[in-house]
C-alpha cells in the first residue's frame, strides 16, 4: 500500500515537472516575445532550447546518483532544482541582464527535468510489480497532459502560475522524502558500466522516442505563433483533453499490449496527421495530435525502462529519452530561426516535412 501511494505521488511530481518546464514555452512563445519582458522571437526561442540542450546531462548525472544511490535520493534532488529555479523566472525583472538571468534558470530547469522522468518511473517500475506496476508506470506519462492543461493559467498571469508551479514541485519533494522508502547503498564506482550492447540500446531507444518529441514542441510552441492568445488557450485545452484521456486509455491497454505494436501504430497515424497539418481545420488537428501523441508517449517509459539492465536503468533510460527530446526541441529551433528570418510562411513546408521525416525515423528504429 505504502508503495502505490508513493507511486500516485511520483506522477504528481512529474507533473509538477512538466507543468513548470511547457509553462515557460508557452510564456516565451506568446507572452515574452510580444510584451511582459520585450525579449524578442529569437532570445525568447533561445531560452527555450537551452533547456533542451541541458535535459541530457540532467538525466546523465541524476543518473548516476539514482544507479549509484536510490531513485527516491535523485527525484527528490530534481524537484528541488526544478521548484528553485522556476520560482527565481517568476520574481524575474525587466532589465539588461534578464534574458541571461534567464538562461541560467532555464539550464536549471532542464538538468532537473532530465534527471526527473528516469528516477520517477524506475522507482515507480521497481516498487510495483506486475499488471499494476506496468499499469502505474504508463501512468508516469500523465505528467505531460495534466502539466499542459495547468500551462493555459500561464496565458492568464505567467507570475503567479510559476509560483504555483514552483510551490508544487517543492512540496512534492517534501512528500515523496517523507513517504518513500530509502534503497540500500553498497560500495559506489561512478564508473557507468555501460557496454557495448547498452551503447546500442541508447541509440536505438533515442531514435524511437525522436518522433514524438519532434512533433510534441513543434505543436506545444513554434506552431503556435501562428494563431492569437486566446486561440491558444482553445487549442491547448483541446489537445490536452484528447493526450489525458488517450493516455489514460493506453495505460491500461499497456496491460496487455506491447509497447512496440502501440509504438508503430502511434508513428504510423502521427506520420498521417503531420503530413497535413497545415490543411487540417486547428481545432480537430489539436484533437488528433492529442490522440496520437499518446499513442506514441503512454508506451515509452515501459519501453525505455524495460529495455536497459538494472545497473544502468537510471542512466541509460534518462539519456536516451532526454537526448531525443533535445533533437526534438532542435527541430522547433530551426523552426523557430526559418521563421524569424523569412515570415511565417516559411514553417508551411519545412514543418511537416521535418516532422515527417522524425516520425519515419522512429519506425525505422523500432523495427531494426
Amino acid at each position: 500500500m505504502r508503495s502505490l501511494i508513493v507511486a500516485l505521488f511520483n506522477v504528481v511530481g512529474t507533473v509538477s515537472m512538466w507543468y513548470n518546464f511547457l509553462a515557460y514555452n508557452v510564456i516565451a512563445s506568446i507572452i515574452l516575445t510580444r510584451s511582459a519582458l520585450h525579449l524578442g522571437l529569437l532570445p525568447s526561442f533561445t531560452t527555450i532550447f537551452i533547456a533542451f540542450i541541458a535535459r541530457p546531462i540532467g538525466a546523465y548525472v541524476f543518473g548516476l546518483i539514482g544507479d549509484k544511490f536510490s531513485s527516491k535520493l535523485s527525484l527528490v534532488l530534481t524537484l528541488v532544482v526544478m521548484g528553485t529555479s522556476t520560482l527565481l523566472i517568476s520574481t524575474i525583472g525587466k532589465a539588461w541582464y534578464a534574458v541571461y538571468e534567464l538562461l541560467i534558470d532555464r539550464i536549471a530547469q532542464g538538468i532537473a527535468l532530465g534527471g526527473e522522468w528516469a528516477s520517477a518511473s524506475i522507482l515507480t517500475y521497481e516498487s510495483v510489480r506486475g499488471g499494476v506496476g506496468r499499469f502505474l508506470t504508463s501512468l508516469i506519462q500523465l505528467g505531460v497532459p495534466l502539466g499542459m492543461l495547468l500551462t493555459v493559467f500561464a496565458v492568464i498571469q505567467w507570475r503567479l502560475a510559476l509560483l504555483t508551479g514552483s510551490l508544487l514541485s517543492l512540496s512534492s519533494a517534501m512528500i515523496i522524502l517523507v513517504l518513500s522508502q530509502d534503497q540500500g547503498v553498497g560500495f559506489i564506482n561512478w564508473k557507468p558500466t555501460l557496454h557495448i550492447e547498452d551503447i546500442k540500446k541508447v541509440i536505438k531507444a533515442i531514435g524511437v522516442k525522436f518522433g514524438e518529441s519532434s512533433s510534441f514542441y513543434v505543436y506545444t510552441s513554434v506552431f503556435l505563433l501562428y494563431f492569437s492568445a486566446h486561440e491558444v488557450s482553445s487549442l491547448i485545452i483541446t489537445a490536452t483533453a484528447s493526450l489525458l484521456i488517450f493516455t489514460l486509455i493506453m495505460s491500461v491497454i499497456m496491460t496487455r499490449v506491447s509497447p512496440t505494436k502501440a509504438l508503430l501504430l502511434g508513428y504510423a497515424l502521427f506520420s498521417l496527421v503531420n503530413t497535413f497539418m497545415f490543411r487540417i481545420e486547428p481545432l480537430l488537428l489539436f484533437v488528433l495530435f492529442g490522440v496520437v501523441d499518446a499513442i506514441t508517449y503512454a508506451p515509452q517509459s515501459l519501453y525505455l525502462v524495460s529495455l536497459f539492465r538494472g545497473d544502468v536503468r537510471h542512466v541509460g533510460a534518462g539519456v536516451s529519452y532526454h537526448v531525443a527530446s533535445s533533437l526534438g526541441g532542435l527541430i522547433t529551433y530551426l523552426v523557430s530561426i526559418l521563421i524569424s528570418v523569412y515570415g511565417l510562411s516559411a514553417g508551411f513546408i519545412t514543418t511537416p516535412t521535418l516532422l515527417l521525416m522524425s516520425c519515419i525515423a522512429s519506425i525505422i528504429a523500432l523495427l531494426i
